[in-house]
């Protein structure tokens, strides 16, 4: 690939010319790209179905997943009969309702589109069309909608936009460099799903039920055989304690540089920063509580059992329950442990026995879980550590390969 330079802005004339040409092209491709109408390279499919597609799999906004062009269930859960557009493999199903919501997908099979679908068929190259509509120029043109409480895109101006296309064979290229960024995503998107699965695995048998008699898990470390036990939540923390919110109408409890936890701040395992902050003088006329690093805060309203551990010294409110540990290994079996419990939906059990859907202090104290010897409790503390580093990769490695993707929509086409 190659980078054109940006021209000489000064200059109309070379500026229109400038704009015949992509940021970033394939080697060996100069021509200017050409300004053609929507409709010259694309056609919409308007044939219905019939009762001979009764065995055709019918595809709905629901059914693919939004921004990433990918189905949300097997082909074979797809054969109810409801009627629609019939398309063929290679087609695109473009969602027209909301185009915001960016429901597009390159059909992989014969089927039928049902409900606010365009069904695009390309005159040349369907994945160079595929990726064009995920571009920002037809984003932008898409968006042009008529109605209010139902927006969608209107055919006839999308169809007579002009888009600037280059010549089949670099249209070739371009279309196979973005499938292949594709089916990179879908590969890690999949290897992240296995590094999961495997955590799920592992919370259903390397720790033992709480309902069993004996307490041994179903898988263990061959050195690690000694019985687990019994105990009370509030038997392994140090201490705890909740805070609560100082007053929205007093600003001057706002601002300051003592960092205060909200729920939107526990989306990983450790936090590093929070959203809003306090001043010395909020923190000290209100209830708010300052908790020490390295305690565990878990949700007790909203976002019931949402968990994090605090990098650093942090007020929270009574929205929290704060467990401080004097053991690090002690404090991340705990983490697990809370995590198993979100994963078995405990605390929903928990909430939905009370008046308000929300946890208190006492339940959480009274919490009964299962614990290790303290040598084993180190070993699965190591083996759940290697497991979230791998998802935390797979992760990361998603975000980059979803900034590549934006960075050639935006800069391999005009």
């Amino acid at each position: 690939m190659k980078s054109s330079g940006s021209g000489d802005a000064g200059n109309s004339t070379h500026a229109d010319e400038q704009r015949l040409y992509p940021k970033v092209r394939f080697r060996g491709f100069d021509e200017p790209w050409k300004n053609k109408k929507f409709l010259t390279f694309s056609s919409k499919i308007t044939k219905n179905s019939t009762s001979d597609d009764i065995d055709f799999p019918r595809i709905e906004f629901e059914n693919i997943v939004s921004g990433e062009g990918k189905l949300a269930q097997n082909r074979s859960k797809l054969n109810h009969i409801k009627s629609g557009i019939k398309f063929d493999k290679g087609d695109i199903l473009f969602g027209k309702l909301r185009p915001y919501l960016k429901n597009w997908w390159l059909a992989e099979f014969p089927g039928v589109a049902v409900g606010d679908f365009w069904v695009i068929r390309a005159k040349d190259n369907r994945y160079f069309l595929y990726y064009l509509i995920q571009a920002p120029l037809f984003e932008k043109v898409s968006n042009y909608t008529t109605g209010t409480k139902m927006p969608r895109s209107d055919w006839n101006y999308v169809s007579n936009t002009f888009f600037k296309l280059p010549k089949i064979d670099e249209q070739e290229k371009i279309g196979r460099i973005l499938d292949k960024v594709d089916s990179l995503l879908s590969l890690q998107q999949r290897k992240l799903e296995l590094e999961k699965q495997l955590k799920f695995f592992l919370f259903q048998n390397a720790i033992p039920s709480k309902e069993a008699v004996i307490f041994k898990p179903k898988i263990r470390f061959r050195e690690f055989q000694d019985k687990w036990k019994y105990a009370k939540l509030s038997e392994i923390y140090n201490t705890d304690c909740s805070g609560g919110t100082p007053s929205v109408k007093n600003k001057t409890f706002y601002g300051g540089n003592i960092p205060f936890l909200t729920i939107s701040d526990l989306n990983n395992k450790k936090i590093y920063k929070t959203q809003k902050t306090l001043s010395k003088k909020g923190l000290e006329n209100s209830s708010a509580k300052l908790v020490p690093a390295g305690s565990i805060s878990l949700a007790m309203y909203a976002s019931v059992g949402k968990i994090g551990i605090l990098s650093k010294e942090m007020a929270t409110s009574q929205a929290f329950f704060n467990m401080t540990f004097d053991d690090d290994e002690k404090r991340d079996f705990i983490y697990i442990i809370l995590e198993k419990a979100n994963f078995d939906k405990e605390w929903i059990r928990l909430i939905s026995t009370g008046t308000q859907n929300n946890l208190n202090a006492k339940k959480i104290r009274n919490f009964h879980i299962v614990f290790p010897t303290y040598k084993a409790l180190k070993g699965l503390n190591k083996l759940f550590c290697n497991i979230d580093t791998d998802i935390d990769i797979q992760y990361k490695v998603i975000v980059t390969t979803n900034q590549l993707k934006q960075f050639l929509l935006q800069n391999l086409f005009i």
